[in-house]
């Protein structure tokens, strides 16, 4: 059975969006005259008023842990990585974070390359500050004085995006109460949706350390090597 579990959806987040935020993402100039610029801000304001981030997250009990598996609720991820992390852990919190399916499908009437671009990079932004929020509210309600830890099935070949099946089996509902679907080939939909699990354990942990791709903007700590 469940021992923690604790199911949370938040879809009402109050946020921000600064103009120059969104001009640095689609590498724009603030430029009054500029026609590009001005259809960029037209997409801005449209976008930005129908953006309905969410994030769904439960707090879920790590019951058993095996070999190369840990088991969280009944249900089973096979990884060896997760199993070292999690040694220790006794608590996880499973989240799948989004931009939301109304800025999604507003973006799709758009059929030049270049708003296309602008829509996605804004829909991207939209996905951050659903993220932060989530982060935040972790942080503050799970984890106060500790270290906090964080994981995604796919960003790592030791937890292969087939461990998306038991993440969202272990939340459950995710796609009636936020709107993100996971297809037959495990990808998300919305595109500009994340999914993983936070976690505290002694040692701090970025899939960052074992990721080799260069010149990553989203990089949080140095590429270190193998997992082993």
């Amino acid at each position: 059975g469940r021992t923690f579990m604790e199911k949370h959806i938040v879809g009402d987040m109050k946020f921000t969006i600064k103009e120059e935020e969104y001009l640095k993402a689609i590498k724009m100039a603030c430029d009054p005259d500029d026609e590009d610029y001005i259809r960029a801000m037209e997409l801005f304001s449209q976008g930005l008023a129908i953006a309905c981030p969410k994030y769904t997250y439960c707090v879920s009990a790590v019951t058993e842990k095996g070999d190369a598996f840990v088991i969280v609720d009944g249900h089973r991820f096979d990884s060896e990585i997760v199993r070292r992390n999690l040694d220790k852990v006794y608590k996880i919190i499973p989240y799948v974070a989004t931009c939301g399916v109304e800025i999604d499908e507003w973006s799709r009437q758009f059929t030049d390359l270049l708003e296309q671009f602008w829509a996605d990079k804004l829909k991207e932004l939209v996905l951050f500050k659903s993220y932060a929020d989530l982060q935040k509210t972790i942080r503050a309600t799970y984890f106060p004085t500790q270290d906090v830890s964080h994981m995604s099935p796919g960003s790592l070949a030791e937890w292969p995006l087939s461990g998306q099946i038991p993440l969202f089996d272990l939340i459950g509902n995710v796609t009636d109460d936020i709107g993100v679907i996971l297809t037959d080939s495990l990808l998300m939909l919305p595109s500009k949706s994340v999914s993983g699990f936070f976690f505290s354990s002694k040692e701090h942990y970025e899939n960052c350390k074992f990721c080799p791709m260069p010149n990553c903007p989203g990089r949080r700590a140095e590429y270190s090597g193998a997992t082993k």
